[in-house]
């Protein structure tokens, strides 16, 4: 039975009745605690073959986030080139505000090839590797954040 909180109105559960996502949780640990201790002396056997697809998955997942950014730079520019001429087109001296969107769509690329090179990270090997996309992710989020701060500057007065 419930109690209530008389300056809420609210119902308060028993203390020391766990929920059930409480229970689950504690079993799923339970039996994956008991499945590490069963079969840690024999992962030497099974493990690398577990590294070697793990690292396919995370190299998959890079070379798809590489191909999301490259088509959406491609979608961006198609889209920003059809723009400008339909607006030049029309109107020659009216400013076309091109700039703006073409910097949204770099900048959505970017957060694409940054994400990339974080998972990258988690399958380089020497220290050399590491420093260099720490350096990669260092420059494209700075170019992110340019690409942000022109967007911002030069949102609604745009002239070109």
């Amino acid at each position: 039975m419930s109690q209530h909180d008389p300056q809420n109105d609210v119902p308060m559960n028993r203390i020391g009745k766990p929920s059930t996502l409480t229970v689950v949780l504690v079993v799923v640990i339970a039996v994956l605690t008991v499945l590490g201790i069963v079969y840690t002396p024999a992962s030497g056997s099974f493990m690398p073959a577990i590294e070697e697809v793990v690292d396919t998955l995370l190299n998959v997942a890079t070379d798809v986030l590489y191909l999301f950014g490259g088509g959406l730079i491609f979608f961006g520019s198609i889209l920003v080139i059809v723009r400008f001429l339909q607006i030049k087109l029309k109107e020659p001296y009216r400013p076309s505000g091109v700039t703006r969107h073409l910097s949204g769509y770099l900048t959505l690329s970017l957060e694409f090839f940054i994400g990339a090179e974080i998972i990258k990270t988690t399958t380089t090997r020497t220290f050399e590797e590491f420093s260099v996309l720490i350096l990669i992710i260092l420059s494209r989020g700075l170019f992110s954040l340019i690409l942000y701060l022109e967007r911002r500057w030069h949102g609604a007065a745009e002239t070109e």
